[in-house]
């Protein structure tokens, strides 16, 4: 979830700064207030967090509907509200897309806000540039060039008895 970058967002800004938090739907996500805070350390009652849904945005209803999100349609929308809720909260500093249909957006949100824009793609790069190579200092050229072969994978290989038997369907 995007969600896990907010403890760290918050505290890379002053503790009266706040951080906006679009999501698909505000009213489906402060229910998850439980599992927000044991899984991603976000409390969603936290005042430095300014939470905002994107579902009376034009043509965004297409995520409640599960139908296919026109960008190049709903674009201008997320960004009229965005400058909308940044008048009303001047002390806004970052944005995080908490919604997986919201990436999209989020380079012509660094564009028009000038703030950092954070979403799960940013989240994956976190954690991928964790693994990677740094070619500034250090030890380079230390991974081994892929092969472009993918390793064998069999569903479960790696799984205990009694982990397999927890898995089983018994319906």
């Amino acid at each position: 979830s995007a969600m896990v970058q907010c403890p760290m967002i918050s505290v890379a800004f002053d503790k009266y700064d706040k951080i906006l938090i679009l999501t698909a739907n505000s009213n489906t996500l402060k229910p998850q207030k439980d599992v927000l805070l044991n899984q991603c350390g976000f409390d969603v009652d936290d005042m430095r967090f300014v939470i905002y849904g994107c579902q009376n945005v034009p043509g965004f209803d297409a995520v409640a509907k599960g139908d296919k999100v026109d960008v190049e349609y709903v674009t201008p929308g997320v960004i009229h509200m965005t400058k909308d809720i940044l008048k009303k909260e001047p002390s806004i500093r970052a944005i995080c897309l908490e919604c997986t249909e919201l990436p999209p957006y989020a380079d012509a949100l660094r564009k028009e806000t000038g703030l950092p824009v954070f979403d799960a793609i940013t989240c994956a790069d976190f954690f991928i540039s964790a693994r990677k190579d740094n070619p500034r200092f250090g030890l380079n050229q230390w991974h081994n060039d892929w092969d472009g072969e993918a390793n064998e994978y069999e569903f479960g290989a790696h799984l205990t008895a009694e982990q397999r038997a927890r898995l089983r369907n018994l319906a």
